[in-house]
């Protein structure tokens, strides 16, 4: 079985390769065998992208004519409606599959924007009652198996941001047994369409809102969840392993630094400390913060560097009704030139030191 990689990955190697074939180090039957045991992996490309645009703007456009006649219709006409395209166009795409196949595909993706919108009809037409995440519940229901049944990585992708904004939409309802269940479907997914990394960044997307879900359900209190996800922004970033390290890296970066200036905010210490004591420790908190946001930068990471901006700033615009409009954007401005400088002087740096490896 040959092993599926991303194009830019195959170019990168084919390059490697014509460099061994140019040194001796290989032959050129050598480099032409090992090529053969790689599979392009395939994208999207501008033909699928036109018909998916289009198919998106003719269920819209349907979905726009039924809107503005809905009221005038009878609720077996409304149904007749609903499942009649969504069978229709289902159908089609099934059909054109063989021989159009990125029309086919298109066609079904708009299939499943019509079961999500009669989703939401039908709920509306008879008043069924529940919660308005739970339709994208239903919603993502519809649509993963179908990512399944097709292995088509880019529904399944929709089916993993359906379940996340039902996630993020029931935080306080306390609804836990659908993310018990989702969750590790979604880290399934990875393995099942050949390690996609685009979904293994959703799955943790997914994973840090049902963490958030289960801490609103438990009333943790705002301090110790946010310093919760702060531990766990760390533990992504520094933890060393083998699986995908850059991508958890990234988004621990990303979820330290967010949580990290949060934490900043003096009232969010009032749950643990006295009012006089607040203030102390969240600027205690904010100088351990910067002082490993710059640790980072001294290797390499410039997403530490966007924090230690967005911190200064946090505490800068705090002295806005003490300093003059003019100088208050005076010294905005200078504070953003010089951490433009040095932004661009550490790209620089990191390029450097990339062609010397």
């Amino acid at each position: 079985m040959k092993r599926q990689i991303r194009k830019a990955d195959f170019s990168l190697v084919s390059k490697e390769l014509d460099y061994f074939e140019s040194t001796g180090l290989i032959s050129g039957e050598q480099k032409t065998g090992i090529l053969e045991n790689y599979e392009v992996q395939g994208g999207l490309n501008f033909i699928q992208v036109v018909v998916t645009i289009g198919a998106i703007l003719v269920g819209l456009g349907i979905l726009s004519f039924i809107a503005s006649n809905w009221e005038g219709m009878s609720h077996f006409t409304k149904l007749l409606i609903i499942f009649g395209i969504f069978g229709g166009v289902n159908l089609a795409g099934y059909m054109l599959t063989e021989n159009n196949p990125r029309t086919g595909r298109s066609l079904i993706y708009l299939g499943t924007l019509v079961y999500g919108a009669g989703i939401f009809l039908i709920g509306q037409m008879y008043h069924f009652g529940g919660e308005f995440p739970t339709a994208f519940l239903l919603w993502s229901i519809g649509v993963i198996p179908m990512a399944f049944h097709l292995q088509d990585k880019y529904l399944m992708l929709f089916g993993n941001i359906l379940f996340g904004v039902y996630l993020l939409g029931s935080l306080e309802q306390g609804l836990l047994s659908a993310g018990w269940a989702g969750v590790p479907l979604m880290y399934f997914a990875y393995s099942y369409f050949d390690k996609s990394r685009l979904l293994l960044f959703f799955a943790n997307l997914t994973t840090l809102s049902f963490i958030l879900q289960i801490t609103l359900r438990y009333e943790v209190e705002g301090l110790f969840a946010t310093l919760l996800f702060f531990l766990i922004g760390l533990v992504m970033y520094g933890l060393k392993h083998n699986f995908e390290r850059d991508i958890f890296r990234v988004q621990g970066n990303v979820l330290f630094g967010v949580t990290g200036v949060m934490l900043t905010v003096p009232e969010l210490w009032d749950v643990l400390l006295s009012a006089q004591s607040t203030r102390l420790a969240s600027i205690l908190f904010a100088l351990a913060f910067v002082a490993l946001l710059f640790f980072l930068i001294r290797k390499g990471s410039l997403i530490s560097l966007v924090f230690v901006c967005v911190t200064i700033f946090r505490y800068y615009a705090d002295t806005y009704a003490f300093l003059s409009k003019s100088l208050f954007f005076i010294v905005g401005g200078l504070l953003l030139l010089a951490f433009g400088f040095y932004f661009e002087r550490m790209r620089s740096q990191q390029k450097e030191g990339f062609r010397h490896e």
